[in-house]
């Protein structure tokens, strides 16, 4: 059984510019891959699947002079951004729903959450994927195994 337990967080000020920083990172992934399938779709004709075709660029895009800023962000999360697009894009084209064409994510927005996995519960803190421990307000007992999570400021 899935289970959500919400837990506040207490980072420092080093941690909370680095979630800042990841949060653009993934606000960033996330438009440029809006970006590529739009512009692919208007000048070729082309329809490119967000899941297959743009989310093995970012593993490219790491390695490029341009965008080697990317490396010090968790992959996974920019990763997931790409999954949020995808399935924007289903939401857009299911008449079921009635979804809007998805948007480009602002900077001054609120974008203050990214989902990401390979999460540790620490006594006091979480560890997350490329940061020290943030202390925590673990205030339930959380049993299971933690599979992923959603941070927000």
């Amino acid at each position: 059984m899935l289970r959500a337990t919400k837990v506040r967080i207490y980072p420092t000020q080093e941690q909370t510019e680095f979630l800042i920083a990841q949060f653009g990172a993934v606000r960033f992934a996330y438009n440029k891959a809006l970006h590529l399938k739009s512009h692919m779709y208007r000048k070729h004709g082309m329809t490119l699947n967000p899941k297959k075709d743009i989310k093995p660029l970012l593993a490219v895009a790491k390695k490029s002079r341009k965008y080697h800023w990317l490396k010090q962000y968790d992959s996974i999360a920019l990763q997931q951004s790409v999954i949020n697009l995808h399935q924007a894009f289903d939401n857009f084209f299911n008449p079921k729903l009635k979804a809007k064409y998805p948007q480009f994510k602002r900077r001054h927005g609120k974008q203050s959450s990214y989902h990401c996995v390979g999460v540790k519960v620490l006594d006091g803190a979480i560890k997350l994927p490329k940061m020290k421990p943030v202390k925590a307000n673990i205030h339930r007992e959380i049993t299971g195994k933690v599979k992923s999570i959603t941070v927000s400021l």
